[in-house]
């Protein structure tokens, strides 16, 4: 991404200043044709919102994703799967980080927090309460240190037998308060 990044912002710097420095024929020979200098200003100004275009993402303290899991339990026969993708890479490329991802944990029989140290772009992570929170019952927030997290879980009585259900994973704001109303927006 920086190597694309910095050859297309040097390659339209150079067009800019290419436009500033040998403006149209007409303008240069002075000839005054009426909306010569403004099809340069429009240019430049074409040209300056493709280099903001492709500004590299921000900063990692700025990539943080928080990811929902509103039910999971391991009692009563039951075990639940979790999985979180680093969907930064895709088909026109790495546009992600990689980073951490701390599952934490609410409710009965709740863990200390597990964290998963660095989960590369196109990777995933994956848990099954059985072993990461046994007895665990309630609800599950992942917190990844990397943009584009996506999650799912799979809710099934042992060896998928009998039962399975989807959990879908919500993205969630990453400053939670009380003034402002809570959507998902998905």
């Amino acid at each position: 991404m920086t190597t694309r990044y910095t050859t297309a912002k040097t390659t339209l710097a150079l067009a800019m200043a290419f436009a500033v420095v040998f403006p149209p024929a007409a303008a240069a020979a002075g000839v005054g044709e009426p909306g010569v200098p403004a099809q340069l200003a429009q240019i430049q100004a074409t040209l300056q919102q493709l280099v903001d275009l492709l500004k590299p993402p921000p900063p990692s303290s700025d990539n943080t994703t928080r990811l929902l899991f509103p039910f999971a339990t391991n009692q009563a026969g039951l075990d639940t799967a979790l999985v979180v993708s680093n969907t930064g890479l895709d088909s026109t490329g790495t546009v992600g980080i990689a980073g951490p991802c701390t599952f934490h944990f609410f409710g009965n029989n709740a863990p200390s927090p597990v964290t998963f140290s660095s989960v590369a772009p196109g990777a995933q992570v994956g848990m099954a309460l059985s072993v990461f929170a046994p007895a665990f019952q309630g609800y599950v927030e992942a917190v990844c240190s990397f943009p584009f997290a996506h999650g799912f879980g799979v809710l099934t009585d042992m060896n998928f037998k009998n039962l399975a259900a989807t959990i879908p994973a919500l993205v969630i704001l990453s400053h939670r308060t009380t003034s402002l109303p809570e959507s998902a927006g998905q």
